[in-house]
């Protein structure tokens, strides 16, 4: 009788560690020290952190392909003073309102241009100014104004931006030769084609 106790307690012990060691614990289950939980969560987290540089190293790849591939693009826009229709690589858009002439340089809307050139653009009605970004390019013209800023640096213009049939008009060649556009004119036709 009195070796039941004894008995009984080797049996919990080999029990328990027949149990803890066939069930191994996991991290949070462990009592840890700092430095052990430090060391656990780098070899934990360390392989997430590489797949994380090379995601940023791979898209960083993607933009640069991305850009030399829209450089080799090339398109095609003609515009005829005074209607409301142009011609994007031969296929035929219309515009809210028509190109026009003021002070020898064409104005055409805004939003064409901008989606010509696959620029950002914002309008700002209280200043009365749009914007424009392209690569890295930022240019903003005023109504009425011949001042027109790019990159922070300011330029004055032949003609300021107007506002026809409530949309605002641009000065093409300038805009367009600020995102690396060219032209030609066709004084006959009274048309541009712009190349980009």
């Amino acid at each position: 009788m009195l070796n039941r106790p004894k008995k009984l307690k080797t049996a919990t012990v080999v029990f328990m560690m027949l149990f803890f060691t066939a069930f191994s614990l996991k991290a949070y289950e462990q009592l840890m020290t700092k430095s052990f939980f430090d060391n656990w969560l780098r070899l934990e987290t360390s392989s997430v952190e590489q797949r994380i540089e090379n995601l940023k190293k791979d898209f960083s790849e993607m933009e640069k392909t991305l850009k030399e591939m829209q450089s080799t693009l090339f398109t095609e826009v003609k515009i005829i003073i005074g209607q409301k229709t142009a011609w994007l690589d031969g296929k035929e858009t219309a515009l809210d309102v028509a190109p026009v002439i003021k002070n020898d340089r064409t104005m055409v809307p805004v939003r064409f241009i901008g989606e010509l050139f696959g620029a950002s653009f914002e309008w700002d009605n209280e200043a009365r100014k749009v914007s424009f970004i392209l690569d890295g390019t930022n240019i903003e013209l005023y109504i009425d104004r011949k001042n027109a800023t790019v990159n922070n640096k300011t330029i004055e213009l032949d003609t300021a931006p107007v506002i026809v049939d409530g949309r605002t008009l641009v000065p093409l060649r300038f805009v367009g030769e600020q995102m690396q556009a060219s032209f030609t004119w066709d004084g006959e036709q009274r048309a541009v084609t712009i190349f980009r």
